[in-house]
């Protein structure tokens, strides 16, 4: 680290005795913090910034001194912000990044403001995703709201506050951060959330005896991502509202992803036999009415169905 040596006794003959005084104080303070650098950072700071806020009264004769701890300082606060950040002191690590980008905007060191505003959101994104991998959700949540605000368009912030959100049970607000996600790049891990998380709120409406809410998240998971419990839900739930064309679709949705249901979920194949009744569609309703006739629970039914339909 460059010190700074002036004459002072040249500037003894061409300044009043306290003004040479007060610059060799502020050479002084200079060259005491250069030599901190090393060993203690943030002395060495505070030390610059005595000396910039002395020759500052200097004028010219100041310039010097000024325009060193003007150089220095923006460099200086990034470099004691990497250093607590490695002894995991995130919270004072990014408020000495914010100075630094505060201090390099003011002194026009431009690398200085580009640099620490690329680090703030890097720092809290690493915190966050410690705390998400520690299972520590509440926190996580929080950790990566700080990066939203240092990055409202950060959409893997927003995708992984809504995972640590409905991991917490917050649906709705997981929900909102997801859709968030979505907007800012995260289009399709996002939607997969998406639609996981309206499987759940029909499941839970289901629990509930609302078919009506069942069948409207269950539909809403589909937009997101077509899915097989989705088609289930939906199909079960428009049964009970007789909603029977949606339900008979949903069956069929169903089927078509999952062929074993045929014979390993008679209870579905049943239900869309008998939606496929309701609407007329005897010989189709016939053709899976047969599938499951031998099943120990809804044989007897589905024989019954293939009588009174007159099935070939």
């Amino acid at each position: 680290m460059k010190k700074v040596f002036l004459t002072v006794m040249v500037a003894l003959f061409t300044m009043g005795a306290v003004a040479a005084q007060d610059l060799e104080k502020a050479t002084e303070i200079y060259n005491n913090a250069a030599a901190a650098i090393e060993s203690n950072k943030a002395e060495a700071i505070n030390l610059f910034e005595q000396a910039l806020e002395m020759a500052g009264t200097l004028g010219e004769e100041g310039a010097e001194i000024a325009a060193q701890c003007k150089g220095i300082l923006p460099k200086l606060y990034i470099s004691l912000g990497k250093e607590l950040y490695q002894e995991k002191n995130i919270e004072e690590a990014v408020a000495k990044f914010r100075k630094a980008a505060e201090v390099g905007a003011a002194f026009g060191d431009a690398d200085v403001v580009e640099e620490a505003n690329g680090l703030i959101p890097q720092l809290l994104m690493a915190d966050a995703n410690g705390l998400l991998k520690d299972k520590n959700f509440e926190a996580a949540a929080a950790a990566y709201q700080k990066v939203i605000d240092a990055d409202p368009t950060n959409g893997n912030a927003h995708l992984r506050k809504g995972q640590a959100l409905s991991q917490l049970g917050k649906v709705d607000d997981a929900i909102k951060a997801f859709e968030l996600a979505s907007e800012n790049g995260q289009e399709e891990q996002a939607a997969k959330q998406l639609s996981n998380l309206y499987v759940k709120k029909a499941v839970e409406c289901q629990k509930a005896k609302d078919m009506k809410g069942a069948l409207e998240n269950a539909q809403k998971s589909t937009q997101y991502v077509d899915n097989a419990n989705a088609q289930k839900i939906i199909g079960m739930s428009a049964m009970q509202l007789k909603q029977n064309k949606v339900a008979a679709d949903a069956f069929e949705a169903y089927l078509a992803m999952n062929p074993n249901a045929i014979t390993k979920d008679a209870g579905v194949v049943y239900n869309l036999g008998t939606a496929l009744v309701a609407l007329g569609e005897n010989d189709k309703a016939c053709g899976y009415f047969q599938k499951i006739a031998q099943d120990a629970k809804f044989g007897e039914g589905a024989r019954y169905q293939i009588t009174q339909l007159k099935c070939k």
